[in-house]
């Protein structure tokens, strides 16, 4: 049994930050640690699983959600109590020692005790004002569907010594429950930061991998290498290069039965990428509770076309064949390609004809910044992958040549794209629909360039991975 120093009421002179009298408002951290929505102290557990004997710890503040926010709502008692209304338990520490925790208690205990909210934001028993509530550095990925574009998180609480060193994880303040969106869903340019806006602006229209990358150097991620499982690098061709490694999450979600598939092809002009192309890409998407397949293949001048749509064909074969062993859907794959990765799942989905053997239908692929425009060489030469166009061109055009057009499409561009980038993505759309009666979801994604709205992935700006989401979870449902 738990004990409580019992304590006779103190005034304090610090002037506290009172919530408005009876007014339920989250106690939430001024700093948001990663999150979003900051932390919220919170009763652990919820409806019938609540643990109201466990000590309180904090969540992902629940914002605009009437009803499932009620164990995050507190008041401010005339006795200076912290007190739940919805199930009239108040905080109380167990101790007045370092590395107390706190409880929530029968408000008519005789341990309950007193709070200051200090107007610098430290919260201390209002008799032990160098003891502070402090939330744990330790983060912990709470149970949430996948697909939930917020990453529902959960930090401890104790008490411990107040030091201006620990000022990132003692700060408090009050936050009304409407003050944000849980989610950011549709935000146009949401979280992205006003310097990486300018970085993009000023690196134009071009092509730059490197300069582009360097911008998301120091940018906070949702999710790491130790929130997924990665496998090994799997064979899943007869060329030494189809290689593929899967990627489950093993902290905020494990890919449940039936789970949906991403699969990921790189690009890199045809010559270049790997399976590190998109490893923190596959890493985000399999932390939200999918099972991520991050594939490369056969670079150019060693492969020549048509080796790009047969690659992804022989990759989706594998993941078909092995779908129960992944605990995935093999109804449920969705094959996302970028720059010359998106050629090759484009030339895969349209033209079946070009690969040898079966060809399976997928539920939906996502053709990002998409080539699809057969050329030579910049300097006149012949292409690396293409090789020399002077007498088949026509026949190496996506374009004109669509033989299927059932599977249901995602054509993304960015808005410093490369012009001829636009060009195909607006040809190949108007195709499609004119000629072949497709419904094709297309998205421009303002602000960003040709690379960096895949190394924005798992950080603040969520909108590649709205559609991403959205388009695995409805692509199915399309006709």
């Amino acid at each position: 049994m738990r004990r409580f120093m019992l304590m006779a009421g103190v005034f304090v002179g610090l002037l506290p930050l009172h919530s408005t009298a009876q007014e339920r408002q989250f106690l939430r951290s001024v700093s948001n640690l990663g999150d979003p929505s900051g932390y919220c102290l919170d009763i652990p557990g919820f409806g019938p699983r609540m643990q109201r004997d466990a000590p309180i710890t904090t969540h992902t503040c629940k914002y605009n959600r009437p009803g499932f926010s009620i164990d995050e709502e507190f008041v401010m008692t005339d006795a200076q109590h912290l007190r739940l209304p919805e199930f009239d338990l108040c905080l109380s520490a167990e101790s007045r020692e370092s590395g107390a925790r706190v409880y929530t208690i029968d408000c008519a205990s005789d341990a309950v005790h007193g709070w200051t909210v200090h107007p610098g934001g430290r919260v201390t028993p209002v008799d032990a004002l160098g003891l502070c509530l402090t939330l744990s550095d330790q983060v912990v990925y709470v149970n949430t569907a996948p697909g939930n574009i917020t990453a529902n998180s959960s930090r401890d609480i104790s008490m411990q010594a107040c030091s201006a060193s620990m000022n990132e994880f003692q700060r408090w303040r009050w936050s009304d429950l409407a003050e944000q969106n849980t989610e950011s869903a549709n935000t146009l340019r949401a979280g992205m930061s006003t310097e990486i806006a300018a970085g993009i602006r000023e690196l134009g229209r071009n092509i730059r991998i490197a300069e582009t990358a360097a911008l998301y150097t120091d940018e906070p991620r949702a999710f790491g290498p130790a929130d997924v499982s990665v496998s090994e690098p799997i064979s899943y061709g007869p060329d030494t290069n189809h290689l593929l490694q899967v990627y489950t999450g093993k902290t905020r979600n494990s890919p449940r039965n039936n789970a949906p598939v991403l699969m990921l092809v790189h690009g890199g002009g045809f010559v270049r990428g790997s399976l590190q192309s998109h490893a923190q890409v596959a890493t985000h998407f399999a932390a939200l509770g999918y099972v991520v397949v991050n594939t490369t293949y056969t670079l150019a001048p060693a492969a020549k076309w048509p080796a790009g749509p047969q690659s992804v064909a022989a990759a989706v074969r594998w993941i078909k064949a092995n779908a129960e062993s992944l605990k995935a859907d093999p109804d449920s794959i969705i094959v996302f390609g970028n720059s010359a990765g998106a050629q090759h799942v484009a030339e895969y989905a349209l033209r079946p004809g070009l690969v040898e053997g079966d060809s399976p239908a997928v539920a939906g692929v996502i053709v990002a910044s998409p080539g699809v425009i057969a050329r030579s060489s910049d300097d006149g030469r012949a292409h690396p992958y293409w090789g020399d166009q002077s007498t088949d061109i026509d026949e190496k055009q996506v374009l004109g040549n669509i033989e299927r057009s059932s599977i249901p499409m995602l054509v993304i561009t960015a808005e410093y794209d490369p012009d001829r980038f636009h060009q195909a993505a607006a040809r190949l759309v108007h195709e499609l629909v004119v000629e072949h009666g497709a419904r094709v979801r297309t998205r421009q994604l303002r602000g960003h360039n040709h690379s960096s709205y895949m190394a924005g992935v798992g950080t603040t700006d969520t909108r590649l991975s709205e559609e991403v989401i959205d388009f695995i979870a409805t692509a199915a449902q399309a006709d």
